[in-house]
């Protein structure tokens, strides 16, 4: 090991060690304090939020299709039929999807992506307007490598969970039981670059496409 990778991982050791345990009182402060926190300057926004939620995602490439909860099965299908993709899915889980009732020719796959697999289906945790973005909460039945790894991500969304800031899209994070996810990603449209000759490339580093099923009908 270098003495300058032995020094770093040393002085990472020393400032976890030299902090402040996680006391009953250190954390009753630190969520008063987030309490007591005031944002800074926000824009201003219409009221039609899911309007302006699918007009950002379309503006990053992205593209939605709005639908009844009893659609959503028809929508997905619809959707890969247009770019002749089987209908071979991974599945996670969450409210809306746990639902679905997929018909005999899908077939429903429930586990890990890996590289070779073309399409991922999941739910949205909250989509935010100001920036047509999707908060995705890991979790046993909702695998983070399905947010990277598969070409084309499918994604739904109640529209319910569309809310205007991402000030408000962390507040509902907070705001759940327990000790919440291991990892919360944060996706604004498809992967893409620049670095190769300045020209956009898609899928650099996740899926080419992104595609919502926004549900119209909450439950």
């Amino acid at each position: 090991m270098s003495d300058a990778r032995t020094e770093i991982l040393g002085a990472v050791r020393s400032a976890l060690e030299s902090g402040e345990p996680r006391t009953a009182a250190h954390l009753k402060e630190l969520k008063a304090r987030i309490k007591q926190s005031v944002p800074h300057v926000q824009p201003q926004l219409d009221d039609d939020l899911l309007s302006q939620f699918c007009g950002k995602h379309v503006a990053v490439h992205g593209t939605y299709e709005r639908v009844e909860r009893s659609e959503v099965a028809a929508a997905v299908l619809r959707h890969l039929k247009g770019l002749d993709i089987p209908p071979v899915l991974l599945l996670g889980g969450g409210v809306i999807l746990d639902q679905v009732q997929w018909p005999q020719e899908v077939v429903i796959e429930r586990r890990q992506a890996q590289k070779e697999d073309r399409v991922a289906v999941s739910e949205a945790f909250a989509g935010i307007a100001e920036t047509g973005t999707l908060v995705m909460l890991s979790g046993a039945d909702r695998p983070s490598s399905h947010n990277f790894l598969p070409d084309d991500h499918i994604i739904v969304i109640d529209r319910a969970r569309v809310v205007g800031l991402q000030e408000d899209a962390w507040t509902w994070v907070r705001g759940l039981p327990g000790r919440g996810p291991r990892a919360i990603q944060l996706i604004t449209g498809p992967s893409k670059t620049g670095d190769i000759e300045q020209t956009i490339q898609y899928g650099a580093h996740g899926p080419r496409r992104v595609h919502l099923v926004v549900v119209e009908d909450s439950a």
